[in-house]
């Protein structure tokens, strides 16, 4: 069967899809318009991260030979991205139907918009997403930091994909301003550093982030430290009002964070540094063992 993944697609949800199916043993090739990808002029370590471990050519859908030379790509693939509007791709005589006919185990995966009929056609970016699926009052300033729709839509991406590989070939249209859905559950409470056995706090010589919600871990952690006057106390509030709250920051900053991860280690709490951001070298979280 057929490893190869054709890659269409610019900006961010589209490659990151290709990125991750280039990661999962993929051969993914990537086709670009003359005119390129945007991120590549934004965001230059973006760009080269998105296409790592995938082949690039040019491709120009606007010419006969461009078209003759994705048709001839078609045949052997197993699936291909795209993040055209739709009626792009249709127009251009390379739509899904005009494709699956050349092959017919192809999956062919759209990455649009929107499902509605009004906005069906219409663009967008990230921003528009969440707020035409509702998910910025849940997920607040969270997208001045991260791409939430176009990172979920790109995991759906990839899902679909998979999904049209198991079923012999298929035509999915994912929709970024519903892709946030399964991030979109209930907030939990308490989970946003508003209590003293959930949140980071600083030590000697950087941050150490303590997740103590369970009973038996917060125990652990006042046992580990000395301080079974504190067992009632892990969810008492994180404000400088709290004594208890005043005398953890005093005692975590006297320490390491990797002091701090030891005694976790050997107590069995669990607390970690907060290590600095460097871009994963791979998408995959997974060892697998035969």
């Amino acid at each position: 069967m057929s490893n190869r993944v054709l890659d269409l697609c610019r900006l961010l949800p589209g490659p990151l899809a290709g990125r991750m199916l280039a990661d999962l043993g993929f051969d993914v090739l990537r086709l670009l318009p003359p005119a390129g990808d945007m991120t590549q002029a934004l965001s230059p370590q973006l760009y080269d991260w998105l296409s790592s471990g995938k082949q690039t050519e040019t491709l120009d859908l606007k010419t006969p030979d461009g078209v003759a030379y994705l048709k001839s790509l078609v045949s052997d693939a197993a699936v291909l991205l795209e993040t055209n509007r739709p009626g792009v791709m249709e127009r251009l005589g390379v739509g899904p139907d005009a494709l699956r006919t050349i092959n017919p185990k192809l999956t062919y995966v759209r990455i649009a918009s929107y499902r509605d009929e009004v906005f069906h056609d219409a663009p967008g970016h990230d921003l528009t997403y969440l707020a035409a699926g509702g998910f910025l009052p849940r997920f607040g300033d969270g997208w001045k930091h991260l791409q939430i729709a176009d990172g979920a839509g790109a995991y759906w991406a990839v899902i679909a994909a998979l999904d049209g590989l198991r079923k012999g070939g298929g035509f999915y249209e994912v929709y970024l301003s519903e892709a946030a859905g399964g991030l979109g559950y209930p907030t939990p409470v308490k989970l946003d550093g508003s209590i003293v056995c959930y949140g980071i706090y600083p030590t000697l010589d950087g941050q150490l982030a303590l997740g103590l919600l369970e009973p038996h871990l917060w125990q652990r952690f006042c046992t580990a430290v000395g301080r079974e006057d504190w067992r009632a106390s892990a969810f008492s509030p994180a404000i400088e009002s709290n004594p208890v709250y005043v005398e953890i920051k005093k005692l975590l900053s006297e320490r390491t964070a990797a002091e701090w991860e030891q005694t976790a280690l050997t107590h069995g709490f669990p607390a970690r540094k907060v290590q600095p951001y460097t871009a994963p070298a791979s998408t995959v979280p997974w060892r697998e063992t035969r």
